[in-house]
């Protein structure tokens, strides 16, 4: 097969037709990758989620407890949580760390014990900490007052 050339054009701008047949082809297969690859439906790296629930008609009181949930959930697993009480009264300061290897989702129901002598309307403050695998990490906290 020989290709024929414009006598009007050089010889360099005339790409023979396996060339052309090569781009057309070429172009639609190129725009229809882009696209299949941008709505691909791999799971997305994103912070975990958490949750710190106290009971809404439990009254703390001073000596008492403080019954806390918390929830934690991540795809990939969790690293760490940490869940921690503070106050202006340094005697209601706690923390504790847990560590969940292979989990995914956790509950964790926590009474946390209040000394007496706590000072009435003292605001005490649950605080949940949780960091997944990749380094992500996420917070809640809801605070309490003592009645």
């Amino acid at each position: 097969m020989q290709t024929h050339r414009r006598t009007d054009a050089p010889a360099h701008e005339v790409a023979p037709d396996w060339r052309r047949a090569f781009l057309r082809a070429s172009v639609p297969l190129c725009v229809c990758a882009s696209v299949l690859s941008c709505t691909d439906p791999r799971a997305r790296v994103e912070p975990p989620t958490v949750r710190v629930t106290v009971s809404p008609i439990f009254q703390v009181h001073s000596p008492g407890t403080i019954p806390t949930s918390v929830y934690a959930y991540d795809f990939q697993g969790f690293d760490s949580v940490r869940i921690a009480l503070r106050s202006s009264f340094t005697a209601v300061n706690a923390d504790t760390l847990f560590f969940f290897p292979d989990t995914t989702e956790v509950t964790t129901d926590l009474d946390w014990a209040v000394p007496s002598g706590v000072p009435l309307g003292t605001e005490i403050t649950v605080f949940a900490k949780v960091w997944n695998l990749v380094g992500f990490s996420a917070s809640d906290s809801t605070i309490v007052t003592i009645q």
